[in-house]
């Protein structure tokens, strides 16, 4: 099993190809609009990717099984960037 996806993207990008997973925060975090930048990442519970795919919305966090929490981390992104 691959390891679960820990934040989930809801800015509201247009659909520019298949949805995409990179790292933030050192964890799995998981884009269902396939943007490359402008992301607002979002914690939800550890989540199999194929259960993120296989919802309506392309897993933007929007309910059916998916919590979301508050991120309260300090930690910065991977890119150097405060994370969001």
């Amino acid at each position: 099993m691959a390891a679960p996806i820990e934040f989930v993207c809801i800015a509201s990008h247009d659909s520019r190809s298949d949805p995409a997973i990179t790292l933030e925060q050192k964890a799995w975090a998981f884009c269902g609009a396939g943007g490359s930048d402008g992301h607002q990442w979002t914690r939800i519970d550890p989540t199999a990717v194929e259960t993120l795919r296989s919802r309506p919305g392309n897993g933007n966090g929007n309910g059916n099984g998916v919590h979301l929490t508050a991120d309260k981390s300090a930690e910065r992104s991977l890119t150097g960037r405060p994370a969001r």
